[in-house]
């Protein structure tokens, strides 16, 4: 093969200056719910009345609907039920058994008790947690109409999320908790049976009204309008009410799509005033294991905020709770809902950090999570990674080492599926979270390393400000990074999306070339082509680090300390890379120093070190 070391010209493709951001052609349909409940604690139900507003923002006519009644779930036999019973090697343990050993009395159910249209009484059918109907009057484009429906919810006596007697003591999680309206986008309607995975919701404005018991204290989505009535630490003031008495919470949110929130009649309610951020507040018991951690996190959680205002982009919303209840730990529009009790406190912090990361790419980008969950769980992922090597002062060069190595100890053991596979059809939780999580993760840390630094950051931002409340697609994200930094990207997307195909490159020798330069042959192992960083230190403490892009590409990351060779065809296994200096004067080689690509096989990556130039090295690795 030919030896290669030249600069490239970056070449102006004009495919490059596309828009990315919703064109004239981009639209999502409008809602508007105003949600009526009434707890009976007693009987453990929920009296519901919901009114929509719907608008079609479609070019089509749409002549049916479809409701999510995700309730319905918690029966035996349901899907959810039996998805630990599909023919995989990893069981889904944490559902196991639990809904096939309920009492009816302990099942979860909704029943719709009526259902219309603009005041006239429409038909449906229910199948499971879908309930499809047939409009009275066909939508046009740009017409919206009224659906009313009354309902009847049963809570069940088990926590998948949502459900009544969390672990922790928290008497009421409603989350995924009322008759939701499923999403009609350009690839039509979204009817997915809920198997406790993932989201998909249209945003609009939420009125929810809820009557409950006075010993009550509440805590969920949006703003509570009737603060001084309420008391129960909304206000300053406090509130003192009849023992028996019952109080109606009015709760609204905007440019939301989905409302959550937790019942207890033992919360301590916190709350937390940020000058350059959301209000916070904190619901927990009033017991030792629930209190443990609190302060703390109050401090740190602000500091949070600001670290993610900062890389990620602002906070949009007016307020954030942390609340106790639910199991595990799951996202809601200005709520994470989440178990508390732990020995660690960096557990809680790297949990509630997790949950709050969601808020940029579940809650204000409301990504089809059914098709592509990796763009919300991974990218949270990446940005918890991100905000916990901050936050704890720990200020890694290199944040994501755990999914780096993770996936080394993976990759190519038959366990993994593409990260294309549609949420609710992996085979099992485990390799649902390799892909979803990990591999989503490791999507951004590649990019990082192929388009650099800066350009990384403002397309995380141009991303969150140019889809806020929209219904981002992987194209529309991509399309940003390639305007941001000049390349060609489309190779990487499909490849690490839709295959899985590993990316190994390793030295395979060097040697001398005259008196002053050295040639290192690289050699590629995996069939994932990415570009390669090798950084040269020498015995006198000085270094230089290379990049080689790839053809595809059509461009390359900038740096004062880069210095550009290549490309490198990804049909070519082979790459001869000439370096500065003889093979004497040289301390060390390492290709991707700054392990920012998923490199199945690091044994290879580095020749020639000294002890004496250690530290030399170490220091040019983390620069």
């Amino acid at each position: 093969m030919k030896r290669f070391n030249f600069l490239l010209t970056v070449m102006c493709i004009s495919s490059l200056a596309m828009v990315a951001q919703p064109g004239p052609s981009y639209w999502q349909q409008a809602i508007d719910y105003h949600i009526v409940v009434d707890l009976d604690h007693k009987a453990h139900s929920l009296t519901g009345d919901l009114t929509l507003v719907y608008t079609n923002n479609s070019p089509d006519v749409i002549d049916v609907v479809f409701f999510n009644l995700y309730w319905n779930a918690f029966q035996p036999g349901s899907m959810m039920s039996n998805m630990a019973n599909i023919p995989t090697q990893f069981k889904d343990k944490a559902i196991g058994q639990n809904i096939e050993q309920l009492k009816p009395k302990q099942q979860g159910e909704q029943i719709v008790h009526s259902l219309s249209q603009d005041g006239q009484t429409m038909a449906f059918v229910v199948d499971q947690t879908i309930l499809k109907a047939a409009l009275i009057s066909p939508l046009s484009p740009g017409e919206s109409t009224v659906l009313h429906m009354t309902y009847t919810t049963r809570i069940p006596k088990l926590v998948e999320r949502a459900g009544r007697d969390n672990p922790e003591g928290i008497d009421y999680t409603f989350t995924q908790w009322y008759p939701k309206l499923s999403v009609y986008d350009a690839q039509g309607w979204h009817p997915d049976i809920y198997v406790a995975r993932e989201f998909y919701g249209d945003y609009g404005h939420f009125k929810v009204d809820i009557t409950a018991d006075a010993k009550f204290t509440i805590g969920g989505t949006g703003l509570l309008q009737n603060a001084s009535e309420i008391g129960h630490g909304y206000s300053d003031k406090p509130v003192k009410h009849a023992k028996h008495a019952r109080l109606t919470w009015s709760f609204e949110a905007d440019n939301v799509h989905d409302f959550a929130w937790v019942a207890d009649p033992d919360f301590i309610h916190d709350r937390v005033a940020m000058e350059d951020g959301p209000e916070l507040h904190f619901f927990y018991q009033d017991n030792k294991k629930s209190r443990m951690y609190m302060d703390q996190l109050q401090v740190d959680l602000a500091s949070y905020f600001r670290f993610m205002n900062g890389k990620f982009g602002s906070y949009e919303w007016p307020q954030f709770s942390v609340i106790q209840g639910g199991e595990g730990a799951m996202e809601y529009p200005m709520a994470t809902i989440m178990q508390i009790h732990s020995k660690r406190y960096e557990g809680v912090l790297g949990t509630v950090i997790h949950e709050a990361s969601h808020m940029w790419f579940y809650g204000m980008l409301g990504t089809d999570e059914m098709r592509y969950p990796w763009i919300d769980e991974g990218f949270t992922s990446f940005a918890e990674e991100e905000a916990m090597n901050h936050v704890t002062g720990a200020n890694l060069p290199n944040a994501h080492l755990s999914y780096i190595n993770r996936y080394a100890q993976i990759a190519g053991k038959g366990i993994m599926e593409p990260m294309s596979t549609l949420s609710n059809y992996y085979d099992g939780k485990f390799p649902y979270q390799l892909s979803a999580y990990m591999m989503g993760s490791l999507f951004l840390v590649q990019l990082q390393g192929i388009i650099g630094d800066e350009a990384f950051w403002t397309t995380m931002k141009r991303f969150k400000n140019e889809w806020l409340f929209k219904h981002p697609q992987p194209n529309d994200f991509l399309r940003i990074a390639e305007q941001e930094s000049g390349m060609v990207l489309d190779w990487y997307l499909n490849q690490w999306v839709h295959t899985l195909k590993v990316p190994d490159v390793g030295i395979a020798s060097v040697k001398g070339l005259g008196k002053n330069l050295t040639v290192v042959t690289l050699e590629r192992h995996g069939s994932l082509a990415l570009p390669v960083d090798v950084l040269v230190v020498y015995q006198t403490g000085q270094s230089i680090t290379y990049t080689i892009p790839l053809s595809a590409m059509f461009g390359h990351k900038s740096s004062d300390n880069l210095a550009v060779a290549g490309p490198w065809n990804y049909t070519e296994k082979t790459f001869e890379l000439v370096v500065q200096g003889n093979t004497g004067s040289i301390a060390s080689i390492v290709v991707d120093p700054r392990m920012m690509t998923a490199d199945v096989n690091r044994k290879d990556n580095q020749v020639g070190f000294t002890t004496k130039m250690k530290s030399s090295a170490e220091d040019a690795m983390n620069e």
